[in-house]
């Protein structure tokens, strides 16, 4: 027999997570489509679960001087709606799903269930986004590229859980963000691009560029976003990218169409850039 627990309180939860192998039930959008065997018939859940979205110390957004603290079961609506956070960060959120799917579904979900398609990790790989872990012997800190280990696979531990994102503040000149797929609403993500720019005075601080749901995890690539400052070669920038991507064909779409469709559209952004288009 499952057993099910509802904790009142985050000390609850670590408790209850250090007594045993559980499965953690947020809004449940992504661990219910999980766990369909097939068309029409009933989730099977074969671990013991803990909800956690009436927990009220999980939720909400706040601020720092330096970073926004965003908590585990605040919801994608929630985000889309927000008044402290940037529109970069409000609009790949306002794109996921539909409105019922966005009340319920959850940010800490969306990371930990760790999808290929998983539409706010490219974002979170741009900005530098980090998690924090709690678990009842104590704390820790992860870079979201290092949490997240492949599709599916992270960081995560028996006893933890994700308790908030943070995200750091930037100096933000200008984003631009493309989501396709098959339909407008309610998709898979054939695949999505993040960019982001700074500029110091007149001139370019900083690019920042993730591809998602081509590779099994967010491809972003450093060392060539530091060479583009340094030279604006557009053609090397891409050549740089096109090595790390090694996605596969599947039900959205082919490999190559993800790959080409995707660098085209990170070239048409840093011509943009180089042209001085408006980012406004």
């Amino acid at each position: 027999m499952i057993d099910c627990r509802r904790p009142e309180n985050v000390d609850e939860l670590l408790e209850t997570l250090d007594s045993g192998k559980f499965r953690i039930f947020a809004g449940g959008t992504d661990l219910m489509v999980r766990k369909r065997q097939w068309q029409g018939a009933e989730r099977r859940f074969e671990e013991d679960i803990v909800f956690i979205e009436q927990i009220d110390e999980l939720k909400g957004i706040t601020e720092d001087k330096e970073h926004y603290h965003i908590k585990t079961c605040t919801t994608h609506s929630s985000m889309e709606k927000s008044l402290v956070l940037p529109e970069c960060i409000r609009l790949p959120y306002r794109l996921m799903g539909n409105p019922a799917i966005r009340n319920v579904a959850t940010v800490g979900g969306n990371i930990v269930n760790a999808a290929q398609v998983a539409d706010s990790l490219p974002l979170l790989y741009a900005m530098d986004g980090k998690i924090l872990l709690k678990s009842k012997n104590g704390s820790r800190i992860l870079p979201m590229d290092e949490f997240i280990k492949g599709k599916y696979r992270t960081e995560i531990r028996g006893n933890e859980f994700l308790y908030e994102v943070i995200i750091p503040k930037l100096n933000i000149r200008g984003f631009r963000y493309k989501k396709v797929g098959s339909r407008k609403a309610s998709i898979l993500s054939k695949f999505s691009v993040v960019f982001l720019y700074g500029m110091d005075g007149v001139n370019l601080e900083y690019i920042r560029v993730a591809i998602g749901a081509v590779n099994e995890t967010p491809v972003r690539n450093r060392d060539a976003e530091e060479k583009f400052v340094e030279n604006r070669d557009v053609g090397e920038f891409l050549t740089a990218i096109r090595k790390d991507l090694h996605g596969s064909d599947d039900k959205r779409s082919t490999r190559l169409y993800r790959e080409e469709a995707s660098l085209r559209i990170v070239a048409e952004y840093l011509n943009e850039l180089l042209r001085g288009d408006s980012y406004e």
